[in-house]
C-alpha cells in the first residue's frame, strides 16, 4: 500500500508541470533516454517507463515500479526569405519551447503490469514578429496536444507480451495573424496606415487507443510492433477581432470551431545485443491521407469567409520515420548511447506546405547518457535535426523561402524505481 500512495503522489507532480509544448507537428519528445539514440528501438529497450507511451507491451521489461519525469527543451531556428511580392525581404525565425513528459508504472505482479502518462504526442509552434512581411497570413501558429494514458500489459508467455492504452487527448490551438489597413496615395499606390490583429483560441476533447505486441527470442534479442488510432478532433472556441482595421465596426468577441483529424501510426521496433553493444532500429509509418487531407474551420465573425466556413487543405502524403541507435553498456551504471534518423515530411512540395507548418524531410544526430545508483537513474541527451530548404505558399500573396532550417533538443530525465 506504501508503494501505491508513493506512486499516486508523484504521479501527481508530473501531472501538475505537463502542459505540453510542442516545438513541432509530430512528436517523440517524451523519453531523454530514447533521444540519445534518435528513439531506436522505441517502447522495447527496457531501460525506461516511456513504453507506455510508444509500446504498451514494452511494459513487461520493467522488473520494479517506478515513476519517471522528462525535460526537453526544442529549439527552432530558420532564415526566412520573401518571394513573389516580397521578394529581397528576409527575417528569421529562432525560439525554445519546453515539452515535458511524465510516466508512471505499478508492477501487480511478474506479468501483469499497470500505468500511466503524460506527454504531447503531436505538437507545433511557429512564431513571427509583427514586422515580418507575411504578417497578414500568419503570426503565432500554436497547437498543444496531451495524451492522459492508461496502460496494460501482460506477459502471455516466457517470450509473448501484449499491451494495450486508454488515451484521453486534449487538444489546444491558437492562431493569430495581423489586418492590414491601406489608403491610396497620389504616386505611392496603397500605403499601410495602420492594422488590427485575429486571435483565434480552439480547445476541446477526444479519446483513442493504442495497441503492442513484443516478442522475445531470448534476453538480448526482441522486436515489437505498436498501433496507435486515428483521433478525430472537435475543438471550440472564440476569435477575436480588435484594432484599428477596414472591419474596426465588426470587432469583438465570435465563436469558432473545428475538426482537424490526427492520424493513425504503425510502429516497428528491433533490438539485439552483442557483448557490451545494443543495437536498436525503429520505422514508423504514419497514415496522414486518411486523417488529414483537410479539415473545416467555422465562426460567426462576418469578416471570417463566405458562408462562415474556411477549408484547410493541406493534401499531406503518408510518410515514413526510419531510425537506428547503438547503446555501449561501458560498466552496470553508466550507459552510452549514439543514434541518427531520417524523417520524412508529409508535405512534399510548395503546394502542400504553408507558413504555419514549414516542414520538409529532415536528419537526425543525437548522443546521450544515462548513470545508475541505487534505486535512481539520471539521462541526459542532445539531438540535433537538419531539414532540406523549403519553399511556402500560404497563399498568392505570401510565399517564403526556409533556408538552414535546424533543431536543437536538450534533454534531462529523472527515474526513480521502488
Amino acid at each position: 500500500m506504501k508503494k501505491v500512495t508513493k506512486l499516486v503522489l508523484l504521479v501527481g507532480a508530473a501531472f501538475g508541470v505537463c502542459s505540453a509544448q510542442a516545438g513541432s507537428y509530430q512528436l517523440n519528445d517524451y523519453s531523454v533516454t530514447g533521444l540519445g539514440r534518435s528513439y531506436a528501438g522505441q517502447g522495447i529497450m527496457g531501460d525506461d517507463y516511456s513504453a507506455i507511451a510508444f509500446n504498451p507491451a514494452g511494459m513487461t521489461l520493467m522488473e520494479k515500479s517506478g515513476v519517471q519525469q522528462v525535460f526537453n527543451f526544442i529549439n527552432l531556428r530558420a532564415d526566412v526569405d520573401g518571394l513573389g511580392n516580397h521578394a529581397g525581404q528576409h527575417k528569421k525565425m529562432d525560439f525554445w519551447q519546453p515539452v515535458p513528459a511524465g510516466f508512471a508504472q505499478y508492477n501487480v505482479n511478474d506479468r501483469l503490469k499497470l500505468g500511466i502518462g503524460i506527454y504531447a504526442p503531436f505538437g507545433l509552434k511557429t512564431q513571427y514578429d509583427h514586422g515580418w512581411f507575411g504578417k497578414t497570413a500568419a503570426l503565432l501558429s500554436k497547437l498543444d496536444i496531451v495524451d492522459f494514458n492508461f496502460s496494460a500489459a501482460y506477459k502471455v508467455t516466457d517470450h509473448l507480451s501484449l499491451g494495450a492504452s486508454a488515451i484521453l487527448r486534449y487538444i489546444y490551438g491558437r492562431m493569430t495573424q495581423s489586418i492590414p489597413l491601406n489608403i491610396p496615395v497620389p504616386g505611392l499606390g496603397l500605403m499601410p496606415i495602420g492594422g488590427g490583429d485575429v486571435n483565434f483560441n480552439v480547445h476541446g476533447w477526444t479519446q483513442t487507443a493504442a495497441f503492442g505486441a513484443m516478442y522475445e527470442f531470448n534476453k538480448n534479442t526482441r522486436f515489437g510492433v505498436s498501433y496507435r488510432l486515428r483521433s478525430a478532433q472537435r475543438a471550440k472556441g472564440h476569435l477575436k477581432v480588435s484594432g484599428n482595421n477596414p472591419m474596426s465596426g465588426l470587432n469583438g468577441m465570435y465563436t469558432v470551431n473545428a475538426n482537424p483529424d490526427l492520424p493513425e501510426t504503425v510502429t516497428f521496433s528491433a533490438y539485439h545485443r552483442y557483448k557490451d553493444v545494443g543495437f536498436s532500429g525503429t520505422a514508423r509509418f504514419t497514415h496522414w491521407t486518411s486523417s488529414f487531407p483537410n479539415f473545416t474551420i467555422r465562426s460567426d465573425w462576418p469578416g471570417f469567409a463566405p458562408n462562415g466556413e474556411k477549408k484547410s487543405y493541406y493534401k499531406y502524403h503518408n510518410s515514413w520515420t526510419l531510425t537506428g541507435g547503438v547503446d555501449y553498456y561501458y560498466c552496470p551504471n553508466l550507459t552510452f548511447r549514439f543514434g541518427g534518423g531520417w524523417d520524412e515530411s508529409p508535405a512534399h512540395d510548395a503546394s502542400r506546405r504553408t507558413i504555419r507548418i514549414p516542414d520538409n524531410d529532415r536528419w537526425w544526430m543525437s548522443v546521450g547518457a544515462s548513470y545508475m545508483k541505487n534505486n535512481w537513474q539520471i539521462d541526459v541527451g542532445y539531438a540535433h535535426m537538419i531539414a532540406k530548404t523549403a519553399k511556402a505558399l500560404e497563399d498568392a500573396s505570401v510565399q517564403a523561402k526556409y533556408k538552414n532550417m535546424q533543431s536543437h533538443i536538450l534533454g534531462v530525465q529523472v527515474q526513480y524505481k521502488f
